[in-house]
């Protein structure tokens, strides 16, 4: 294993300097990595990213004058199948007018060694290259490498060529796997000018930066001419990079990867200077006159009919806007994809009955609009996309639009893709900081908060009797608001009867039994899901009478282990919405029993009133009345308040695993 490492570590520091060549090749494979059996820099790892080495560059040729060019090459040894999916590929390449990206040189094969120790070589066939038209400005190359199997290496090399000067491509040095090495080379002519931004929580292990002298040859008949001018550039590698973990908590794991990212400022030729720099106020122009956005809001919608029934028996314009999101709601089907721009007309997609999410966002908005309900489009960035930098002004990086409805003062965030949201909920996927709202009327062009306010609630309600032997029967209810009610339902649905979910519920809880339940408001995401339960705990086998019985309060339902494991974190905590915690216990304790040892009441805080746990537990006669409530008031908690936290629900757990001591009078 040193052996292979070592090797591995040679070929690498020999390509970090911009005076020797790249010695890995495509099918070059050392077949001691087939031998490899686990990563020795992660043990856990499921693979290994051997190399992952991109050449950006932008060159001239008479024929296409200038253009981006991106060759890459990834080299990867899977280690067992939890990394299988590492072999599936979507190249996504967009359209711009006459611009356009292309992916040509797309090949793939995967290594393994056969029964008799020997290097077996399969090779993707191009006709196992699928084309995914996402939209008339999106398509991607799709493509899984073939053989995969346990012990397999692979490697992927692929060529992407482009006019869109604006969107130079960017790069990821970081994944969840652990990488030998990721390099990033780029060479830009001195006319075009982009800015950098490097992201991450991890720096580079080597950077240079140099100018190379360059010529283009210029050809009119018997006439040519040489051009001299200077090329910048830069070398970025990354070295033994750790894996990238989820910890709980956790925005889209793509959003804390170390990368770059470029954004063109200006190009500049001689006596010639275009300023590229753009603006909120350019980008909501252009949206405006897109023919597969703002034009097709612009004609109106194809459901006028729809929209004077409504306008004429519901005057109401809340329970109008609530009955057109209906409407589209049950009407139209996702098909499970996700694009800022029209696939087809709005006719098409009412007549079809099925679309993108943009299809069917689109005409919400238009129907919404014609229904007379001020309604705008809201573009943002999927929370597997990546958050929004504000400051980043780049269109490229949205890939939804939802609607925004405007009543009285109230603004109402709407997506009607989820037969199962009700109007007040937005997707998960799309509460991902801010969005920014593309109205027409320039003056109301914002950021819009796209994470609710309104909490994430779990509420525990118990009232129950003890008898002599420590069992306890009563009643119990579950209450969920929100995001947790719509986990809590998508659950129900996937069981194979509520009964399972129930039982679910039975068994994450020691001893209880449930003789009778109902659930309430399964589908109605404007009102908390409820689950009502009779049954009881059982803590004691033989049923005899305790002289002394122990028992948490809690009964299971108070937090009694930290989420928060690591002693240290880089990344925020994203509760995505406030959160609240609460548990109330009503217990009867047995006749002839008294309390003899009682937790004491608790109040603790973070500073800036970013969350507060209440513990208060009381006795009152023969009965005992807990209530607990854990409140985190801010939805987004940065990384350096992060040992506040821990420490919070280290002390929130100490306290909740406290016991109740009965004994017999």
């Amino acid at each position: 294993m040193n052996k292979i490492l070592l090797t591995l570590l040679l070929i690498t520091f020999s390509c970090v300097t911009f005076s020797q060549k790249n010695s890995i090749k495509f099918g070059k494979i050392d077949p001691e990595l087939l031998k490899m059996t686990t990563c020795e820099l992660d043990s856990s790892a499921g693979a290994l990213i051997i190399s992952d080495i991109g050449d950006v560059y932008i060159n001239y040729d008479d024929l296409n004058g200038f253009k981006i060019n991106m060759i890459r090459h990834l080299r990867v040894k899977v280690f067992n199948s939890t990394a299988f999916d590492l072999a599936k590929f979507k190249l996504k390449c967009y359209k711009s007018g006459d611009l356009e990206e292309k992916y040509t040189r797309i090949r793939a094969a995967s290594y393994n060694l056969n029964e008799s120790g020997k290097m077996e070589t399969t090779e993707l066939s191009k006709d196992n290259i699928f084309t995914d038209r996402i939209s008339n400005k999106e398509k991607s190359y799709n493509f899984s490498v073939p053989n995969i199997r346990e012990g397999s290496v692979f490697e992927v090399e692929y060529t992407l060529t482009s006019k869109l000067f604006w969107q130079l491509p960017e790069w990821e040095f970081q994944t969840k796997y652990p990488t030998l090495l990721s390099e990033l080379n780029v060479a830009v002519p001195e006319y075009f000018i982009y800015k950098r931004q490097m992201r991450g929580y991890i720096s580079p292990s080597f950077t240079e930066s140099k100018k190379n002298a360059r010529s283009i040859l210029f050809r009119d008949g018997n006439y040519t001419e040489a051009v001299t001018y200077s090329e910048n550039a830069d070398k970025y590698v990354f070295i033994n990079v750790p894996a990238l973990y989820e910890e709980p908590f956790m925005n889209d794991i793509s959003n804390y990867t170390a990368a770059i990212e470029f954004e063109l400022a200006a190009i500049q030729f001689p006596r010639n200077y275009k300023d590229y720099t753009s603006s909120w106020d350019k980008i909501d122009k252009l949206l405006w006159n897109d023919e597969e956005f703002g034009v097709p809001l612009k004609r109106g919608s194809p459901l006028k009919k729809e929209a004077e029934v409504l306008k004429m028996t519901i005057p109401d314009p809340m329970k109008r806007m609530i009955a057109a999101h209906e409407i589209i709601r049950n009407s139209i089907k996702f098909d499970g994809r996700n694009s800022l721009y029209l696939s087809k007309s709005l006719n098409k997609v009412w007549e079809n009955k099925t679309g993108k999410s943009s299809d069917i966002n689109l005409l919400l908005i238009s129907f919404l609009n014609e229904c007379d309900i001020e309604t705008h489009p809201v573009i943002l960035s999927t929370r597997e996309n990546g958050i929004i930098n504000p400051a980043q002004i780049m269109l490229s990086k949205f890939n939804y639009v939802i609607a925004e409805a405007v009543i009285d003062s109230a603004r109402i965030l709407l997506d009607a893709t989820d037969k199962k949201l009700t109007w007040n909920i937005i997707p998960e996927a799309c509460q991902n900081g801010k969005g920014r709202r593309v109205s027409r009327d320039s003056r109301l062009n914002d950021w819009v908060d796209l994470n609710g306010k309104t909490p994430n609630e779990e509420t525990y309600f118990y009232q129950v009797k003890m008898d002599s032997s420590g069992n306890i029967k009563g009643n119990f209810s579950l209450m969920l608001s929100e995001l947790q009610a719509v986990d809590a339902a998508e659950k129900i649905r996937n069981a194979n009867t509520e009964e399972d979910y129930i039982n679910e519920i039975e068994a994450s809880f020691t001893g209880m039994y449930i003789d009778n339940y109902t659930i309430e408001n399964l589908d109605d995401r404007t009102n908390p899901l409820i689950v009502k339960m009779d049954g009881g705990f059982r803590h004691s086998i033989d049923e005899s009478v305790k002289d002394v019985i122990f028992f948490n309060p809690g009964m299971g339902a108070l937090i009694d282990e930290n989420p928060f494991k690591a002693e240290t974190r880089m990344y925020p905590i994203d509760f995505i919405r406030p959160k609240i915690n609460k548990v109330i216990c009503m217990i009867s304790i047995p006749e002839g029993y008294e309390v003899a040892e009682l937790p004491q009441n608790m109040n603790l805080g973070m500073s800036e009133k970013r969350g507060y746990y209440r513990y208060n537990i009381v006795v009152n006669g023969n009965n005992i009345q807990l209530s607990a409530m854990l409140n985190i008031n801010s939805s987004l908690i940065t990384y350096d308040s992060y040992e506040e936290l821990r420490e919070l629900f280290n002390r929130i757990v100490a306290k909740n695993n406290e016991m109740v001591v009965l004994k017999k009078i």
